[in-house]
C-alpha cells in the first residue's frame, strides 16, 4: 500500500525469523506472485507425521482381537486348570472305589457259590432232545449277594460233549442263602445216549461262570467261577433218580 514502507534489513537476522508468518504483500524471491495466494512457514520441531493406514490397522487388531482369538485365548489359557480339575475328580472317585474294593476283600474275603444237583430229566420228547437239570445254589458269603453275569455250560458222557446250553443271567442271590436254579441244556445229537448193561451213566457237567460280589449297592468287576459236576445216574427214563455226585467249584478273585 502506498504511505507504507517495507522494513529494512541490516543484514542480521533474529531468531525468531523462521517462526514468523511471512507476509502474503511479500513476494518470495525467485518466484512468482498469485493473488490470493499463501505461504506459512512452521518450524521443523512442530511437524505433526500421520502414519501409514496398514500401521493403524495392525494397532487396531492389537487393541481389539477378533472373537474366535479372544475365545481361542480363554480357552488356552484356563484348559491347564481343566484338565487339572478333572484329573483330581478321576483320581479321587478311584481313590474311593479302590479303598471299597479292598475293604470287601480284606474284611469280607469274598467266595464263590456252591452247587448240588437235586434232579436230572431227560427229555427225548423234542428235537433234538434236551436235559433238565435241577440245582440247589448256595451263596456262603454272610456279607456280600452275588450277580451271575455270564455262563457257558456243556455236558460230557463219556468224555464226548452231549448237550450244552447256558445258566440263568442276571440273577442274583442274596447273602448267605440258598437258591434254586434249573438250567436246560439241549442234546448236541439226534438221540439220546445208551446205557450199557447194569452199570450206572456217568455224566459231567462244566459251568463257566462270570459272577460279581455286590455290598451297599456296590459291584466288583466280573470273577470267574469254573463249576465242574461229576455225577451217576440210573438210567435216562422216567424213573431216572442221582446216585452220586461231585461239585467242585474254582473260584478266581482276579
Amino acid at each position: 500500500m502506498e504511505g507504507q514502507r517495507a522494513p529494512q534489513n541490516n543484514g542480521t537476522t533474529s531468531p525468531d525469523d523462521n517462526d514468523r508468518v511471512v507476509s502474503p504483500h511479500l513476494p518470495l524471491v525467485g518466484r512468482p506472485c498469485h493473488d490470493n495466494m499463501y505461504i506459512v512457514q512452521f518450524p521443523k520441531d512442530q511437524v505433526y507425521r500421520v502414519p501409514p493406514s496398514e500401521n493403524a490397522l495392525i494397532v487396531e487388531r492389537y487393541r481389539n482381537p477378533p472373537p474366535n482369538e479372544k475365545k481361542g485365548r480363554r480357552v488356552c489359557c484356563c484348559s491347564p486348570c481343566l484338565l487339572l480339575t478333572i484329573a483330581i475328580i478321576l483320581l479321587t472317585i478311584i481313590a474311593v472305589v479302590g479303598i471299597t474294593l479292598a475293604t470287601l476283600f480284606i474284611v469280607y474275603n469274598p467266595t464263590g457259590p456252591t452247587f448240588t444237583i437235586t434232579n436230572f430229566v431227560a427229555k427225548n420228547v423234542t428235537r433234538p432232545p434236551h436235559y433238565e437239570i435241577s440245582f440247589r445254589v448256595k451263596n456262603p458269603n454272610k456279607r456280600l449277594g452275588i450277580i451271575y453275569e455270564t455262563s457257558a455250560v456243556s455236558m460230557l458222557f463219556d468224555e464226548d460233549q452231549v448237550a450244552k446250553g447256558t445258566f440263568p443271567k442276571l440273577l442274583e442271590q442274596g447273602k448267605d442263602s440258598p437258591t434254586q436254579f434249573k438250567v436246560n441244556v439241549t442234546s448236541t445229537r439226534r438221540t439220546l445216549p445208551k446205557k450199557t448193561g447194569n452199570k450206572p451213566m456217568v455224566f459231567e457237567l462244566d459251568m463257566n461262570l462270570g459272577v460279581r460280589v455286590a455290598a451297599s449297592g456296590i459291584k466288583t468287576w466280573i470273577m470267574k467261577s469254573n463249576v465242574v459236576c461229576k455225577f451217576k445216574v440210573n438210567n435216562l427214563g422216567s424213573d431216572s433218580r442221582i446216585l452220586s455226585q461231585v461239585c467242585d467249584t474254582h473260584f478266581k478273585q482276579y
